[in-house]
């Protein structure tokens, strides 16, 4: 069966303008030669508004040389880079508004030479829910603030344009305690309160954050002054000293704060979060309730606690720690009734280490934890040991550090400090 020529024509033309898909074609002068009903109606235009004339009534004036000019390298006869590729752009309506859309390009010859067509479709909802997507990207979900990534976003925009400013870190004093006794829906409405308190106490131009569980931060633009960041912070202190009051509970929360101040602090956003950090557990150290301000040594010292946290998790695995047990005896009698597990570290280089010299850097790490158990676990073994003929020998282990929670051991009743 032979379809003529001109029946194909004019069934392709009909068919284009009842498709729901958006066409567009251009010949080589760069003037539009046909554009269906869908197009007219995405860009505001009547047909005959349309056909006829250039292309650019649709591209943005900004975009209109970089259009027009690779435009004419085809017709040219050079390679068409985006034939059949889909690729996202802004477009104009005769109303002059912008929208994004997404163009698919196809590229032929014709009776009068090189032409060009394109589907079009309008992607202005996908980009407001990726806008959404975006927004929900740099919030925290729980209480509308900045996330972590938002914040270190806004700190490198101000230190790229030179600005001076103010990070302070913030840490939920007693928050863990609260989460344990009253659960995290309780937990989840106080980090909601917190943040609230914060956004009320600081001054307009404070952004405020919060970088994941407890820890919340702060930046103050323009602010240079380790005086009046130093009154920033004890004004938050002063806040958490009143109780929040949460479904019928009052809840007593306090804080512990790291300043640190750019462009002496840190030159670049990591450096300068890094130091309020720094100065944060320079804060917790202390005791917690307080504020203190960074000073380059806490780089250094904290750079010595990682190094010697290094060498200890090598030292558990090879080997070099031992304990030593003291006896304890009866004065009356002199008789031994048990000991002390001391805690040494045969270090390959240094020789016997006492604890002062490694426990303090397992403050607030996990390491303190693993070895713990194992002190735990090699006083226990000694013990079995010593009693295996029935004596009633007892062995006393002191905790490694303070921030490793109490230990329950089947059959012990839970000791309360």
């Amino acid at each position: 069966m032979v379809i003529d020529a001109n029946y194909q024509s004019v069934a392709l033309s009909h068919f284009a303008k009842a498709a729901n898909l958006t066409l567009i074609s251009v010949g080589s002068d760069g003037n539009i030669e046909f554009a269906n009903p869908s197009v007219c109606t995405l860009f505001g235009y009547d047909s005959d508004e349309m056909v006829g004339q250039p292309i650019t009534i649709i591209i943005p004036e900004r975009m209109r040389g970089a259009h027009m000019a690779g435009l004419a390298r085809v017709a040219a006869g050079e390679k068409p880079n985006l034939a059949g590729k889909t690729v996202e752009v802004p477009a104009v309506k005769k109303d002059g508004s912008e929208f994004p859309i997404e163009i698919t390009l196809s590229v032929w010859s014709g009776p009068r030479g090189f032409c060009a067509g394109a589907i079009i479709k309008d992607i202005s909802e996908r980009r407001e829910r990726d806008n959404k997507l975006m927004r929900l990207a740099s919030q925290d979900t729980l209480t509308g603030l900045h996330n972590r990534h938002q914040f270190l976003s806004h700190v490198g925009d101000h230190l790229s344009s030179r600005e001076p400013a103010t990070v302070i870190f913030v840490d939920l004093d007693g928050f863990k305690e609260v989460n344990d006794t009253h659960g995290h829906a309780t937990g989840d409405a106080l980090l909601q309160a917190v943040g609230v308190r914060l956004q009320y106490l600081l001054r307009q131009d404070a952004i405020v954050a919060r970088l994941g569980g407890d820890e919340f931060a702060v930046l103050l633009p323009g602010s240079v002054d380790p005086l009046k960041a130093h009154a920033e912070a004890t004004e938050i202190l002063g806040a958490f000293r009143k109780p929040f009051h949460l479904g019928g509970l009052v809840l007593d929360l306090g804080a512990s704060i790291g300043i640190a101040i750019a462009p002496q602090h840190g030159a670049d956003a990591d450096e300068l979060v890094a130091s309020a950090d720094f100065a944060l557990y320079r804060a917790k150290a202390s005791g917690g309730g307080c504020c203190r301000l960074f000073y380059h040594s806490m780089r250094s010292e904290a750079q010595a606690r990682r190094a010697i946290r290094d060498e200890l998790r090598q030292a558990l695995q090879d080997g070099q720690l031992r304990l030593y047990y003291q006896p304890q005896v009866r004065l009356d009698t002199a008789q031994p009734i048990g000991f002390e597990a001391l805690i040494r570290w045969h270090h390959p280089e240094r020789g016997v280490l006492a604890p002062g010299a490694f426990l303090p850097a397992l403050e607030q790490s996990t390491l303190a934890l693993d070895i713990g158990w194992w002190t735990l676990d090699e006083a226990c073994r000694v013990s079995a040991w010593l009693n295996s003929r029935g004596d009633t020998y007892k062995i006393g282990v002191k905790p490694v550090s303070d921030s490793v929670p109490s230990i329950e051991l089947p059959g012990q009743s839970p000791r309360r400090s």
